[in-house]
């Protein structure tokens, strides 16, 4: 089932990150089965994880850097603080403490999952911010959020409108983080359901969601670079693999570099497997301005 998962992976991805919940039995198989993976594809970053049921919200992803202690650090994780597998409740300060105790080198990110209604709140995205202890120029353990649903087979979800998704709406959680002059990744993930196949198959890595993050000009996209991207907020998230996307720059910053305003030429370059109708540019070009759809190509 490995190798199947991964066939034509490289062809398309610079790195994989693999998670489960953290309550299940399966999340003790899962780090044979990435070790496995690696095996397979010698040289190309594949990251551990887990799907934490957290305090004061639903899901969040961990997601570890490689290395001896990767399991070990995310089991004992679990076992102290997910809200389903410990058998004493934590709290977000204690379970942030845990992970800031931890050599620099092996501490994991952590990222709020299905912000759905119910999921997470503005309220408990400040606090666990306020725990994180990061800086304006770097994220310490709390990167991002997902911007859109990763659900592949549950319809519910899949037909929620995609601008008003609590993630990555306008004015939605992430703006709020924004306001604050925080760095805060756009992350999308694939929730897999392999074990419901005979209902209905999943899409290949990367093929449903994936994440471009933007490591230094010049430099692999080692994991180290990666996990740097992703605390200095260089992400990019994408739904689907329809457009192939060759440039996104203004003058000659593209992604991953820093853009301090001005006069610019704003460059965008796809190519696309299907007939696109229109593409819609979100942000803001002022300050103090709330992010709206700024251009409507096509």
């Amino acid at each position: 089932m490995v190798a199947e998962h991964l066939a034509g992976a490289c062809d398309t991805l610079d790195f994989i990150a693999l998670t489960n919940h953290a309550q299940k039995p399966v999340f003790f198989e899962q780090h044979r089965m990435i070790e496995q993976a690696r095996r397979i594809l010698p040289g190309f970053p594949i990251f551990f994880g887990l799907e934490w049921n957290a305090p004061m919200g639903g899901h969040a992803g961990l997601v570890f850097p490689n290395g001896e202690r990767e399991a070990e650090n995310a089991y004992a994780f679990a076992a102290a603080h997910d809200r389903l597998g410990a058998t004493t409740p934590s709290s977000v300060e204690a379970a942030l403490d845990h992970l800031n105790a931890l050599p620099a080198e092996e501490r994991p990110v952590l990222f709020f999952n299905h912000p759905a209604a119910g999921q997470w709140s503005a309220e408990s995205i400040n606090r666990y911010l306020a725990a994180d202890g990061a800086s304006v120029e770097a994220a310490a353990l709390v990167v991002g959020i997902e911007a859109l649903h990763g659900h592949q087979a549950h319809a519910k979800v899949a037909a929620m409108d995609p601008y008003a998704y609590p993630g990555g709406a306008i004015g939605g959680l992430v703006d709020q983080v924004y306001a604050c002059q925080r760095p805060f990744s756009l992350l999308l993930n694939s929730d897999f359901h392999v074990h419901k196949q005979e209902r209905q198959p999943d899409y290949p890595l990367g093929v449903f969601n994936h994440v471009r993050v933007g490591v230094e000009a010049g430099h692999p996209p080692t994991p180290e670079a990666i996990f740097a991207g992703l605390r200095r907020g260089r992400t990019c998230a994408s739904q689907g693999h329809w457009l192939d996307l060759g440039d996104f720059s203004v003058d000659d910053h593209f992604i991953g570099d820093t853009w301090m305003g001005g006069a610019g030429v704003l460059r965008v370059v796809f190519e696309a497997t299907e007939a696109i109708e229109k593409v819609e540019l979100i942000g803001k070009w002022q300050q103090n301005v709330a992010p709206a759809a700024q251009e409507c190509l096509g």
